[in-house]
């Protein structure tokens, strides 16, 4: 059996097992982003007979709505079979990891794919209603479609495929829409090689650009004429107001979140407020949260973006899993500051069983730890061009996210990280056999 079917299987067996062993009632199960994304998607968002507010339309892309309203479709609107599709094309995301792997090490793809079936935070994921499995399914695909393409004797098609890969992950989050441009030059790197002619490489070049703006053409050009922007989404200026700065002013000013909010509203209102118009009101918020950022000490900025980045990398995803959250403990999203967070649930003994599974995540956060740092030293040496392309991706996604914890923002480079773990798990089994056999 080809290696390939074998972690499909096993992602897909997986993922099942665990829907079968949660309560999936949706007015149960459901809670926070999920109940919009299921609520949207049966009052069909961006449908031509949708009946949700356009204000409200614009704080998000539509990709993954129109997604799950087709699964809601399909299924006659049952969360069992809507989550087990999800998990069907979750385990087709970790059979293309195990393949962009093998396109770079054959010797390291094997551990990538199994790192990639018994993911828990793919596992969770792929169990919940959100934009992330659609998401990294699409990203991973564009991916592996370039890493393909950069090979020899590729043909140009999987370089233009990847381009409107590219696209529909912006089409699904507005995350990557800067990322079409800052990529450009790698684009051209990676066709510069090929040794084309001048006008295949013009050709080339520009069509891959083209495909990757098609899916949020619309989207773009009615923002640009309609709302004096090139943002494809109004929800930048609430997240960097809401999320990014409460981060940086819990070290500058040790604020815990109600308190950052308490403030960051002040400031608004101090400004005259919020006016009801999407786009406007986004500008406002972002130009405020600037302002307030400017404000601040350069090292704690740049402390609370490194330390949330290292910490979303290494921090087991098992305490996102609602069974674990659901358990008694003082929230860390409300406290803010880690230290204190840590006292109180210490101090209290109804936090003693979520305190027992936090202790045993800590192993995982340790190997992922010592994975991340080591096995980027051996990918520098072996492939610096693709070691460089990791740390740009890792680097432009923790850049965007902020000074925010939670481990599922680190999943669109989670390629990158099974990767990593599988360099320095065959590292180690390397290094165990050569003891062994010394003895």
């Amino acid at each position: 059996m080809h290696f390939g079917l074998i972690v499909f299987l096993l992602a897909l067996i997986i993922r099942a097992s665990n829907l079968l062993l949660l309560d999936l009632d949706v007015d149960q199960y459901l809670f926070e982003d999920q109940k919009m994304y299921w609520e949207w998607s049966l009052k069909g968002a961006y449908l031509p007979w949708g009946n949700l507010y356009d204000n409200l339309l614009n704080e998000r892309m539509p990709g993954s709505f129109l997604f799950f309203e087709f699964l809601q479709w399909l299924t006659d609107n049952n969360l069992s079979l809507v989550l087990f599709f999800q998990a069907i094309l979750d385990a087709f995301t970790c059979l293309i990891i195990y393949k962009c792997a093998y396109l770079v090490n054959k010797e390291h793809s094997y551990l990538t794919g199994l790192f990639a079936a018994f993911s828990p935070l793919l596992i969770i994921i792929s169990s919940q209603v959100l934009s992330d499995t659609i998401f990294l399914f699409v990203f991973s695909f564009s991916l592996f479609l370039l890493l393909k393409y950069s090979k020899e004797n590729s043909s140009l098609y999987y370089l233009l495929f990847a381009g409107l890969m590219l696209g529909f992950s912006t089409f699904i989050r507005a995350a990557t829409f800067p990322l079409i441009f800052l990529c450009l030059p790698i684009i051209l790197f990676i066709i510069k090689n090929k040794k084309y002619n001048s006008k295949k490489f013009l050709f080339s070049f520009l069509l891959f650009f083209i495909l990757a703006i098609l899916p949020s053409s619309h989207r773009l050009y009615t923002n640009i004429t309609s709302n004096n922007t090139f943002s494809l989404t109004s929800q930048s200026g609430s997240h960097a107001a809401y999320w990014i700065v409460p981060g940086v002013l819990s070290l500058s000013k040790n604020y815990n979140r109600q308190e950052a909010i308490t403030y960051i509203k002040e400031r608004i209102n101090n400004e005259g407020g919020l006016k009801g118009e999407p786009y406007s009101d986004s500008k406002k918020l972002f130009s405020i949260s600037i302002d307030i950022l400017s404000e601040q000490n350069t090292r704690d900025i740049l402390y609370a973006w490194s330390r949330s980045s290292l910490l979303n990398i290494v921090t087991s995803a098992v305490l996102i899993d609602m069974r674990i959250r659901n358990l008694e403990h003082f929230s860390f999203a409300a406290e803010g500051k880690i230290f204190q967070w840590l006292v109180k649930n210490t101090s209290s003994k109804e936090s003693k069983i979520y305190l027992f599974i936090l202790f045993l995540s800590m192993f995982s956060s340790i190997f992922t730890a010592f994975s991340f740092f080591i096995g980027f030293y051996y990918l520098i040496k072996t492939n610096t061009i693709l070691a460089i392309l990791a740390i740009f991706i890792i680097f432009y996604f923790s850049i965007i996210t902020g000074p925010t914890l939670s481990p599922k923002y680190c999943m669109p480079f989670l390629p990158i990280i099974f990767y990593l773990q599988a360099i320095f798990t065959y590292k180690l089994l390397f290094l165990f056999k050569n003891l062994k056999l010394n003895n």
